[in-house]
């Protein structure tokens, strides 16, 4: 399946993306989080979930920046807080990372509010595009 037949425009005008998934994590986040885990960005929010491992609502307004990482293997899968971060990748590789201007409150599992917020969708350079498409709108 190509990455534009995984994207799929919802009838409010939201994209999703699904997160990229590894088959060596699903014992762990399959059985917190089992479905299909994805970022939709809505014509205000970009939202993520991840089961009952966490979630985030982003309001368009506060992102600031938008930026890539290589998420490593070894610094875990999921829902993770890290330093200064909260992050959604359910599996390790390339992610965006969205820089914020202000605090959101999310839940990773615990609730947390942070600024800079990670997201391992499996394109991220469309993700990016679609992002700052409906940033423009």
């Amino acid at each position: 399946m190509s990455p534009d037949e995984r994207r799929r425009p919802s009838s409010q005008g939201a994209i999703e993306f699904p997160l990229r998934r590894s088959a060596l994590a699903w014992p762990f986040v399959g059985l917190f989080a089992p479905g299909r885990h994805v970022a939709r960005i809505d014509p205000d929010a970009i939202e993520v979930r991840v089961g009952l491992l966490g979630n985030a609502s982003i309001p368009l307004r506060l992102v600031d920046r938008v930026s890539t990482m290589r998420w490593p293997w070894w610094a875990g899968v999921g829902v993770r807080i890290g330093r200064g971060l909260v992050a959604f990748v359910p599996a390790s590789g390339d992610a965006a990372v969205l820089e914020l201007a202000e605090d959101i409150p999310t839940r990773a599992p615990l609730r947390w509010r942070t600024r800079r917020i990670v997201i391992g969708v499996e394109d991220v350079e469309a993700f990016a595009d679609a992002l700052a498409k409906a940033r423009r709108a």
